[in-house]
């Protein structure tokens, strides 16, 4: 089951995935998918029920990293589930081990800590970002590094997700070793899932008063990925505008504007300043900032469109039909750079809200594996 914070705006993807699965046990039935938010208690409880029921489905795998496989979009995506220490986190950016890469929006946070309370497992789409070029925790390719033998998983994901196949890496000496790589490469990022870790901290600080110090909630489990896999892409995440007069609203950049015939999506930006592509119902182009103030176009476009009411999309076609729209403006935005990621986050700290995304919707993690966080 994908991650529960994609499809937001799609209740019919939700719908296909409920009838496809019908009575068969399924992670869907342990998340609390965002699109059904505000919280309703009686959903609650019925995933706090059916963790119960299927705890007698679950292998027990022991203490072990899982080294997943992911084939999709043509590209293989190689991590390592692993549980974090999230006494080594913290989200409001300051100098911890493991960083946020946005801000956190703690209005966000009570209805993921409402479902983790009372949960005796943990399910997770968190992606930790290690930044690896030499490939020295886990090689680029990953064939030596695993045996079939220790499979413990290997199928197709639903919608569009590709192949995933999952190894057990039990061996004491092989984790030890992988841990002490990761942790002299230096700080992790938090490069999905943001506001889950943020839920798993805030918990975790609940009771931490009253639990032993090797309590199971203490840490969070995740699936590290090293920035620089080939299988990661960093995509943009585009915004549409709604209820305003378009025209109006591009007299209040401070750019060039530059016509396009076709989509600007597709349009060849200048690689110097900023560019930001739009869409109107009557043209479409490509604001130029010769001299932009920021570091990044999403800060840029962001600084004149955060006090309207905004729709964040990750597919060009969809904000380019949006945008067509009477009273609508959708906005393009380029990718950012995956190698200068780790030195952007340094320099500027969190970023703004939904500045990138690891990986189109279809690439995001799937819940798989499952964690207990009780004693």
């Amino acid at each position: 089951m994908i991650a529960c914070d994609q499809h937001t705006q799609d209740p019919e993807y939700w719908k296909r995935v409920e009838e496809f699965i019908g009575d068969t046990p399924s992670t869907l039935n342990l998340i609390y998918p965002e699109i059904y938010l505000p919280l309703d208690e009686n959903r609650v409880n019925k995933i706090h029920k059916t963790i119960s029921t299927y705890k007698k489905l679950l292998v027990d795998q022991g203490p072990c990293f899982i080294l997943v496989r992911r084939l999709v979009s043509g590209k293989e995506r190689t991590g390592l589930v692993a549980a974090i220490d999230l006494e080594e986190y913290q989200f409001n950016g300051s100098d911890s081990f493991i960083k946020p890469t946005e801000g956190t929006i703690k209005e966000r946070l009570p209805a993921r800590v409402r479902i983790r309370e009372n949960a005796e497992l943990e399910l997770s789409h968190i992606l930790v970002l290690y930044d690896d070029p030499y490939f020295s925790v886990i090689p680029g390719n990953p064939d030596d590094f695993v045996c079939e033998d220790n499979k413990v998983y290997d199928f197709d994901l639903m919608e569009n997700g590709g192949h995933i196949k999952g190894y057990r890496i039990s061996n004491e000496n092989i984790i030890k070793e992988i841990s002490e790589k990761i942790l002299n490469l230096g700080t992790l990022l938090v490069g999905d899932g943001n506001h889950s870790l943020a839920a798993a901290k805030s918990f975790w600080e609940q009771i931490k008063g009253s639990a032993p110090a090797d309590h199971p909630a203490r840490y969070a489990m995740v699936e590290l990925v090293n920035v620089h896999d080939p299988g990661l892409s960093f995509e943009p995440i585009h915004r549409v505008v709604s209820g305003i007069e378009p025209e109006e609203l591009l007299k209040k950049f401070n750019a060039r504007v530059e016509e396009t015939s076709t989509s600007p999506s597709n349009a060849d930006f200048p690689s110097a300043g900023h560019s930001i592509g739009f869409i109107t119902k009557d043209r479409s182009g490509v604001l130029i900032f010769d001299n932009p103030v920021y570091d990044l176009e999403v800060e840029t476009l962001d600084e004149i469109i955060d006090n309207y009411s905004i729709e964040y999309e990750h597919d060009p076609e969809v904000v380019e039909k949006l945008g067509k729209k009477q009273g609508n403006i959708g906005f393009f935005l380029p990718p950012l750079k995956k190698s200068d990621f780790f030195s952007l986050i340094r320099k500027k700290g969190v970023l703004p809200r939904k500045s990138f995304s690891l990986g189109k919707e279809n690439e995001k993690r799937y819940y798989i594996e499952a964690r207990k966080i009780v004693p």
